[in-house]
């Protein structure tokens, strides 16, 4: 195959890593020669480790191989609980419904060395929670990550089908038996986010590349303009990464 008809491939590699429904196996990550134009994220379960390449079978039966590099970021997805969130936290929540009524599917605790990571608001995909699952891309979602202003006692409710992420620092606390709502706060903005009772809650502890083994269930992000992974966690004690 001539370098030309390899460039010709890439646009049609990066489709298919982002795409659920694409009907046929997605080509190795390996072939692109040149940087992906837009953040990829892949999300299931390692099939295979060979040198610098880990081959993923996502949730949606495709096999997608994904580059990791020296500079790969890793980290351990760990259960964890709302009685461990303290006043402060910089966190992360997956949600579903309107900016105006915000219901988290998962919340992710960061660590103090990963504060204010992605901070904003902006598009986002499937959560791992609900493509583990078998649900599809939302209509419409997006990220944000800020500084939790507040938090307060809920009621139950049901989750709808869109999805967004709010990340943020917690600054004070209050709960009921229905679940918790967060006030959170970025550059720029503010989000009001319900936790109901039930999301899963994990934590992200900082580890090394040694730790990726076949079988784990992982998530992986190929930030726009590169062809490695920057970021990949994976999950503790069988944890599925929920963002």
């Amino acid at each position: 195959m001539t370098p030309i008809r390899n460039l010709a491939l890439i646009p049609a590699v990066l489709a298919m890593l982002g795409a659920c429904s694409a009907p046929e196996p997605t080509p190795p990550v390996e072939e692109a020669t040149v940087a992906a134009p837009s953040t990829v994220r892949v999300r299931g379960t390692v099939q295979s480790l060979a040198g610098d390449m880990m081959t993923v079978q996502t949730y949606d039966g495709r096999t997608v191989s994904v580059p990791v590099a020296a500079d790969t970021r890793f980290v351990w997805v760990a259960s964890s609980s709302l009685s461990t969130l303290q006043d402060g936290d910089f966190v992360g929540t997956a949600t579903t419904g309107p900016k105006t009524a915000l219901r988290a599917v998962e919340l992710v605790i960061f660590p103090e060395s990963m504060r204010g990571a992605g901070e904003g608001h902006y598009a986002w995909d499937t959560p791992g929670v609900v493509a583990a699952k078998g649900g599809t891309p939302a209509a419409s979602s997006a990220m944000t990550n800020g500084t939790v202003a507040s938090q307060s006692a809920m009621t139950n409710g049901t989750v709808e089908s869109q999805s967004m992420m709010t990340n943020g620092t917690v600054s004070s606390s209050e709960s009921s038996s229905g679940g918790r709502t967060l006030t959170i706060a970025y550059e720029g903005g503010t989000a009001n986010v319900t936790i109901p009772e039930g999301t899963p809650i994990v934590r992200f502890e900082p580890t090394e590349r040694v730790s990726l083994a076949v079988g784990q269930k992982v998530y992986a992000v190929i930030p726009a303009g590169a062809t490695t992974a920057g970021f990949l966690a994976m999950g503790k004690d069988g944890v599925v990464p929920p963002m």
